[in-house]
This record gives C-alpha cells, structure tokens and sequence, in this order.
C-alpha cells in the first residue's frame, strides 16, 4: 500500500455491498480474507461484513481478537500473527480489523510483521477509531510503561465507516472519542469547529446527522494531514496535541482515564501553556473550555493525577522524546498549531499538575 493512500468511504447502510466493493477493486486480486474482530462489535454488522466477503468470492476465516488497552501488548501483537499464519495468509491476502482503536492498532501491526507486510483495511466501530485511531497508519502495542513504543507505518487499503456501528456504543466510548474530535476540532478550526460548537451534547453522542456531518469532515481532515506527511517527520506531528500531557494519565492507575478522556486534559494544558507563553489570547482558553463543556469532558479535569515523579518517569520515556526533550504542540488559534521543542519531562510534568482543578 503506497504511504498514506488509503481510500476512504462513509455510508448509513449497505455495509455488504460497500466490503464487495472495496474488495473487488484491489490489484492484485484478494486471494483470501481474514477477519480479526473484538467481543463488542455487534453480531448483526458482523454477519454483513461477512456477506460482502462472500458475495465478493473470497475464501474467509474469522478470528476474535482481545480488546482493551491492557492486551496491547507485543504478546497479542505476535499471538495474532501466528494466528494469521495458521490461517495461511499469503501476499495476495486481506486482512480485516473490525473495532475499535486498539484493534487496529494491533491487527494492523501483526499484518505488518506477517511476511513482511499483508495487506489490510479497517471497519472502525467506535467514534475514537472513525475520527482518529482508524486513519493514519500507525499501528503498534504499548511497551517499556509507554504508548505504542513498538510498531510500523503500515497503511489499510482502505477505511469504511458506516455510522450504524455507533447505535450500540456505551457511554464512556462515546467520551473517548469526542476528546479525540476535541482536539481535531481545535486543529482544523472553521466550519469543523462551529458545526462541534452548534451541535447539543446529546446531538454528539448518538449517530444522527449533525455529528455523521462532523465524523466525516474530523476523518477527512486527518487524511488530508497524514498524505501530506505519512512518517511523521514534519506537520503530521501537530495531530499530538494534547497527546504528551495526556499518555502518562491514560497509563495512570490513579486517573482511570479512557484515551481520549486524557487527551481532553492534554489539551486543557496545551491551550492554558500556549496562553502562558504569549502565543495565543485567553481567548482560547474560554473556546476550549465551551467546547469541552460540548462534549461533557469537564469532569476530566477534577480527576485524581499520577504523582510529580510517575509523571516525570512516563513523560522521559515519551517515544517522541529526542536527546530526552519532548515537543508540544501549541496553539496560536483554532486552526493554528505549532510545535515548540526543548521541554524536561520535568517541565511537562508540572504544567500537566498545574492545570488541575481543586
């Protein structure tokens, strides 16, 4: 799969004809199919995805993979691997992640590390994997107390989000994702941000159209940022915001916090720093804090923090860390991101402390 051109489709329906589709149209010809699906997808969609495979006349086997972060591991990484060995995959095969973000990340690193690289594609199923976790690439386990320290750029064939996944999502899934449209929306600014500011907090946590509309423009607008810099080595890094003040929270025991919950506090402290230093208007943090109150994420900053020095210990060993400094993406505006190297582990611990509520 060439760097960063993945095709990317929306629909409400017709999940079957869409898996047809998008099969049929891969060179070289699909020789088989292997499903790797978690315990929450809902068996009726699953069934559908299992129609298009057939009616596109390949062979297919289905394996039940384990979710939750805690089985990001390279253990799960490596277990699937062999698991899709034993299903005989071949270079000519397509392997399907159904999930949420943790499912594809691991589904898509074993894929890479089978022979080389197997071809795959990703049905997401959970909003945090339909705006961001789904899209880019990146795909890996946790490692060393740290975030995806182990992985591989290694890009579906194609994403296909059908909004229905959504109808089954619990409460705290929903919270994890919108930390995630948070952030995209502070990125992107303009007419994504003022369609998240216009929708009401329930219009955001059901499948209606207003938040189908914001899906669609948050996912797009990753894409478009991932094409332009598909190994992160330049702009594709302002897609961290709020992600280094937020990964030792999402690690913590003390924080309980889900992904995008700790991005959601990330972000609190990159706006409130980026107001620090000059670089944007207090206005900013009056917007953030709207749009965090949109999203029903406010609690998440009155929630217990790792001490001073487990923050310290997570923030040094930041895989992004270079010569043990770390870079934070800052705001000048919505839609105006810039990174800013040369902080401690130290230093970013503090500013994550400082930013909690009594």
């Amino acid at each position: 799969m060439k760097q960063g051109k993945t095709k990317l489709s929306f629909a409400n329906g017709a999940l079957s004809d869409h898996c047809v589709t998008n099969i049929k149209r891969l060179r070289p010809y699909v020789s088989s199919v292997v499903v790797c699906f978690d315990s929450a997808v809902p068996e009726h969609l699953l069934t559908q995805v299992l129609s298009g495979i057939q009616k596109s006349g390949c062979d297919y086997k289905t394996l039940k993979v384990a979710r939750g972060e805690k089985n990001k591991t390279i253990e799960h990484a490596a277990q699937l691997a062999n698991k899709l060995l034993r299903a005989k995959v071949d270079r000519s095969s397509l392997v399907i992640a159904v999930g949420g973000g943790t499912t594809s990340d691991v589904v898509g690193f074993s894929a890479s590390m089978v022979m080389r690289g197997v071809r795959w594609a990703c049905l997401p199923t959970t909003l945090l994997s339909m705006v961001d976790a789904g899209i880019g690439g990146k795909t890996g386990v946790n490692a060393g107390g740290a975030k995806n320290m182990l992985g591989a750029f290694h890009f579906p064939e194609f994403i296909h989000i059908d909004f229905r996944w959504l109808k089954s999502l619990p409460v705290r899934e929903f919270s994890s994702g919108l930390g995630e449209l948070q952030k995209t929306a502070l990125l992107a600014g303009g007419q994504l941000l003022n369609l998240c500011l216009a929708a009401s907090p329930s219009q955001l946590r059901k499948p209606c159209t207003q938040l189908q509309q914001i899906i669609k423009m948050a996912a797009k607008f990753k894409a478009k940022v991932v094409a332009g810099d598909p190994t992160e080595t330049d702009m594709r890094q302002i897609l961290n915001l709020g992600h280094t003040f937020g990964h030792p929270l999402e690690l913590s025991e003390r924080s309980h916090l889900t992904h995008g919950e700790a991005v959601s506090y990330g972000i609190r402290c990159a706006v409130s720093h980026s107001v620090e230093l000059g670089i944007c208007d207090e206005k900013l943090v009056k917007l953030n804090d709207k749009l965090q109150q949109k999203m029903r994420l406010e609690y998440v900053n009155e929630l217990p923090l790792p001490t001073a020095s487990t923050l310290r210990q997570v923030l040094a060993r930041d895989k992004k860390s270079k010569g043990g400094e770390l870079t934070l993406v800052l705001l000048e505006k919505a839609g105006r991101p810039m990174l800013r190297g040369g902080y401690s582990a130290a230093a970013v611990a503090k500013i994550v402390i400082a930013n909690r509520l009594a």
